[in-house]
């Protein structure tokens, strides 16, 4: 029964709201190098991509959004199990960030989902399962998906019908295992609760406080998801850089 219940939500969305496709494209970016996704989320300074995208000495990249505006940003913060890493913008962007789910998602769920933002390939899609996979050993709630990934996509978002960041694709079988949004979360509160970061000119790049992104409404919320726990569990042991000083 439940199954019939998706199939007919992924037959009838399977060209998406068209807020939520918006909302998804604007935010979305390409990490360059190496050509990796990535998004804008909960600031207007801070973008989320796969830490595998990364060279270990990594400091900086370009972030290119899909307007065509193209800002550096410093790595700020890293999570290697989860393979998930924040950037910091110099300048902020005038778009608007998605923001991350806060709670655990429920098998079934349907999700929304675009790649990189260079070849954008929308599709309405399923969360299968959570559990873990061989190439994220020490992760337990890794995602296990639908989505139709190719080469370049790591690190775009997964979102649900509000438009928020439930995952990030991390890759595997078919390009369809993404890491969740809790240790996501955890890693931009992180960020987000610094109150400056300095680029290594030693210049003041940007400071802020943490303010809610907005949320679309979401049609295709099972109601199941209503009574279940908000709550996550402990925070992961995670390494985090900052931009030298001078």
């Amino acid at each position: 029964m439940a199954a019939s219940v998706v199939a007919l939500l992924l037959a009838a969305t399977v060209s998406g709201p068209p807020a939520l496709r918006q909302a998804l494209h604007a935010a979305s970016v390409e990490v360059e190098p190496p050509g990796c996704a990535g998004v804008l989320t909960e600031s207007p300074q801070v973008v989320v991509t796969a830490r595998h995208c990364l060279h270990d000495d990594t400091e900086k990249v370009q972030v290119r959004f899909t307007t065509g505006a193209v800002r550096t940003a410093w790595v700020v913060a890293t999570d290697e199990v989860a393979d998930q890493a924040a950037l910091f913008l110099v300048d902020p962007v005038p778009i608007v960030p998605l923001a991350i789910v806060r709670r655990r998602q429920i098998p079934g769920t349907v999700l929304f989902f675009e790649g990189n933002p260079d070849r954008p390939r929308f599709q309405t899609v399923r969360l299968d399962s959570i559990g873990r996979c061989p190439s994220l050993p020490d992760l337990p709630d890794a995602l296990f998906t639908s989505i139709r990934g190719v080469p370049g996509d790591s690190g775009a978002p997964v979102v649900d019908g509000a438009a928020r960041v439930v995952g990030l694709v991390h890759g595997g079988a078919r390009c369809q295992i993404a890491t969740p949004a809790d240790t996501l979360a955890r890693l931009v509160d992180r960020v987000l609760e610094r109150q400056n970061v300095r680029d290594g000119s030693g210049i003041v790049a940007g400071a802020w406080r943490r303010r809610a992104a907005p949320v679309l409404p979401d049609p295709l919320r099972p109601s199941a998801i209503s009574t279940t726990s908000s709550s996550t569990p402990p925070g992961r042991a995670s390494s985090a850089s900052s931009p030298p000083s001078s």
